[in-house]
């Protein structure tokens, strides 16, 4: 439940498609399995702009360790 309105689109990043819109946000918490961080800077992209959710390095830097081995994501609190 995050609810945003048109203003809340304040910041432009360039992707892959071009230039996007996003908002900025906290999010309270990111889970996945049984990690949890708390309080990670994100944005939100305009509606639209993106087909799938991204895991991004505001998440990432904060786990001890992160790696890809045989087309598989390993996450280390």
């Amino acid at each position: 439940g995050i609810y945003l309105s048109n203003s809340d689109f304040s910041r432009a990043v360039s992707t892959a498609n071009g230039v996007a819109r996003v908002a900025p946000v906290t999010l309270d918490r990111v889970s996945i399995g049984d990690i949890t961080v708390r309080n990670v800077p994100a944005a939100v992209a305009e509606p639209g702009r993106l087909k799938t959710s991204l895991l991004g390095m505001t998440f990432l830097s904060r786990l001890s360790r992160f790696d890809m081995r045989s087309g598989v994501l390993v996450l280390e609190e």
